[in-house]
């Protein structure tokens, strides 16, 4: 083989290695280069993950010779030590080369395997080399000569020895590749049982607060003047739970800033009430109150009532984590000092304070300054990085300042004021008293109290409702009662809620009926799912009875000839 040859053979090399990142197609690839223009046979054995060499490729052009050589190799191993064994190749990193005039000269053969395995294919000749790439030891490969009767020529070794250091950084590449994919794989199925795991939690937390509201606008309705305070102290605890319960659902949907605001003109004094009362179980067990300074006059921006109230719970959350019980903590609520000036709220504590080297990083998503073994302060450091993203999505900012540790913080929350014609958030109470509606719904839900009570509530409204607990119950309601609308929970026991709906829908007594998801599953593609189905909303518990109302008001009008 001339030197143009052997230049066009390495191109060809490079390409082919190039274009494989699976190790069985890099062997492949190694065998088709090499066979038979430079050798007869070629033999490769590999590393495992464990660092035991394994035999990886025998290859003759002759498919059935290929066959029996790899049978041979599969059933002769060379003791460890053998020189010009695979093995001590690999273990020296040095390569090997022999010349055999058969049969007298294999009496040099000292290792019985290696004996039989020359005789066995008529060895001619044999150059071996380590396959290394990025200071690793992959395996071995074996160039021989046997049937052609060629001998291995100086030359023919460095076109050996090149196309071995190329085949072993493709193999590495190839074995990269493969870590990456099962480690992509693990990631995948990890992550796909997170979510699997998440939406359980998120339908096993939601069902039991989805009777709670509904209870709640029972009270409302029936109860007039009576406990007002306290419902709404109730009312105000379970939105702000079910809004934790999405954000658990999906932390990085409020990382990445991937939030619904549900917006109004609010007062911020009403804010800084709503955080006080949900921040009491953390400071009152404190000697020294809590200072709150604030303004004559309403203070107004326009925003969202729980998501401001779930950043200043988090400022005073941190603040009394992170401050004695005899320490101060202050806020402090300022109106805008003339046109175009931000609201400012200002969060200061006698604290623990922050480090130079972590202030910068403070609103960093996971960031935790150090924590005692105990970790009885400790959190999954969400809470600034969640303050930064809420205020940033109202257009405000936030900033963190302070001295030093054992010299306190101060956070700064800036808000931009609300202008005159900003709408107020809707008054809930007033919405339910003039709520009336009509029309036979069919109430599905495992949860009792959830059924027993969304029923009640609906036949207060106007509706005919009734209520079941489970598939067969409904389809056996039918009859005695044809409903227009079907509100179905999905995690039913038995039936679940996709094969109840699909059965009612293909029932001929109610060929019109309308169907309302209301689950706890709450996911993205769980509203997919749904909404492929036969459902015609999707809704997660607990619901406000407004939202649950505007769409069976809208999906009964539908129904209507």
């Amino acid at each position: 083989m001339d030197s143009t040859d052997r230049f066009a053979l390495l191109a060809a090399a490079g390409s082919l290695f190039s274009r494989s990142l699976e190790p069985h197609a890099t062997l492949e690839a190694i065998a088709s280069v090499l066979v038979p223009g430079v050798c007869d046979w070629l033999r490769v054995d590999l590393v495992d993950a464990h660092g035991v060499l394994q035999r990886a490729l025998t290859y003759h052009a002759d498919p059935e010779k290929a066959r029996y050589g790899t049978e041979l190799a599969d059933r002769l191993r060379a003791a460890p030590g053998a020189v010009g064994s695979m093995a001590w190749v690999v273990e020296t990193g040095n390569t090997h080369l022999a010349h055999f005039d058969p049969p007298h000269s294999f009496d040099r053969l000292r290792d019985r395997d290696l004996l039989t395995f020359a005789e066995s294919i008529g060895m001619r000749a044999y150059f071996m080399v380590p396959l290394s790439a990025r200071g690793r030891t992959l395996g071995g490969l074996a160039a021989i000569q046997a049937d052609s009767g060629r001998q291995i020529s100086p030359d023919d070794c460095a076109l050996i020895s090149e196309i071995a250091q190329r085949a072993a950084l493709a193999l590495d590449n190839a074995r990269l590749y493969a870590d990456a994919e099962a480690a992509r794989k693990q990631a995948e199925s990890a992550n796909r049982a997170k979510d699997e795991f998440l939406a359980m939690l998120g339908h096993e937390l939601r069902n039991p607060l989805a009777p709670i509201v509904i209870a709640l606008d029972l009270m409302e309705r029936r109860g007039g003047d009576f406990a007002v305070s306290e419902r709404r102290i109730i009312e105000r605890q379970v939105a702000h739970l079910s809004r934790l319960v999405d954000d658990l659902l999906d932390v990085s949907r409020i990382a990445k800033g991937k939030i619904q605001l549900e917006r109004g003109r609010v007062d911020m004094q009403a804010i800084v009430a709503r955080a006080i009362e949900l921040t009491q179980p953390a400071l009152e067990h404190r000697t020294r109150e809590l200072e709150i300074d604030l303004p004559q006059n309403p203070v107004y921006v326009y925003g969202d009532a729980v998501r401001l109230a779930q950043v200043l719970c988090n400022l005073l959350s941190n603040a009394a984590k992170f401050t004695r019980a005899d320490g101060r903590i202050a806020l402090r609520l300022r109106g805008p000092a003339v046109p175009g000036d931000a609201v400012e709220v200002t969060v200061q504590d006698s604290g623990c304070g922050i480090g130079s080297y972590l202030l910068p990083h403070i609103f960093d998503l996971f960031l935790q300054g150090e924590q005692p073994v105990d970790r009885k302060d400790g959190g999954l450091g969400l809470g600034l990085a969640i303050v930064k993203t809420l205020v940033a999505r109202h257009g405000g900012s936030v900033t963190a300042q302070s001295d030093g540790p054992g010299l306190g913080s101060t956070f700064t929350v800036k808000l931009p004021p609300a202008d005159e014609q900003s709408a107020a958030l809707p008054d809930q109470a007033t919405g339910l008293r003039n709520m009336r509606g009509s029309g036979r719904v069919l109430v599905v839900d495992d949860n009792v109290d959830a059924a027993r009570t969304l029923a009640q509530l609906l036949n207060e409204i106007g509706f005919d409702a009734r209520a079941v607990r489970d598939g067969p119950g409904a389809l056996s309601m039918l009859e005695e009662f044809l409903p227009e609308l079907a509100i179905l929970d999905i995690g039913l026991p038995g039936m679940d809620g996709y094969e109840l709906a699909r059965r009612l829908k293909a029932d001929p007594r109610a060929p019109n009926m309308k169907f309302v998801a209301l689950t706890g599953y709450g996911r993205e593609p769980d509203r997919a799912r749904a909404l492929a189905a036969e459902f015609d909303e999707h809704l997660v518990k607990p619901v406000s009875v407004e939202r649950l109302f505007d769409a069976m008001h809208r999906l009964l009008q539908e129904g209507q000839p």
